[in-house]
């Protein structure tokens, strides 16, 4: 099975997801000194903290899913 490389396209949008989920981690772990950028949340009665990073979680997962697809399915 060959390799082929993603498109731009897909690289451009991996990339997107995951500055964006370093960007929700750092948010939340400088809460401490400096407050958040964020909003405060509270899906399922979790707090904001524990939200927002399950959350960048997610993002994390779905920029690696993108990014390996793209390369398995050919080039998408």
């Amino acid at each position: 099975m060959a390799w082929t490389p993603p498109s731009r396209v897909t690289v451009s949008l991996t990339f997107l997801l995951m500055a964006f989920g370093i960007f929700i981690l750092l948010d939340q772990f400088t809460i401490f000194w400096t407050g958040t950028l964020l909003p405060i949340i509270h899906p399922f009665n979790l707090s904001s903290y524990v939200s927002w990073l399950l959350i960048a979680m997610i993002v994390f997962f779905f920029s690696w899913l993108l990014f390996y697809l793209a390369i398995k399915l050919k080039g998408l």
